[in-house]
């Protein structure tokens, strides 16, 4: 098991504003966008995932190869890099994840 600890949440400037961006909505969005996810199985798999991130609740817990799903996911599925540059704490959430 795998336990990462929600950061708090970023912003990441826009042309006129400051735009959130929370780090559960960031999760879900590599994991949808995952191309790897070629199979039935494996898009339970990550919708598994998703389920745990919605409900988690200052910590997200994940099986190893949950985890490992999602730490793939991350590193093929980034932003332009201003918005990347931003959300370094989220990769580095991911990255510094305990073992229960």
């Amino acid at each position: 098991m795998r336990l990462i600890k929600v950061p708090d949440e970023v912003k990441v400037k826009g042309k006129d504003a400051d735009l959130p961006f929370p780090f559960k909505d960031v999760l879900k969005a590599h994991l949808d966008s995952y191309v790897e996810l070629k199979t039935i199985s494996q898009i339970r798999d990550a919708a598994k995932i998703i389920d745990k991130i919605e409900a988690s609740n200052g910590h997200i817990s994940l099986e190893d190869a949950q985890y490992e799903i999602l730490k793939a996911a991350c590193a093929k599925n980034i932003y332009a890099p201003f918005v990347t540059r931003s959300l370094l704490s989220y990769y580095d959430a991911i990255e510094q994840a305990t073992k229960e």
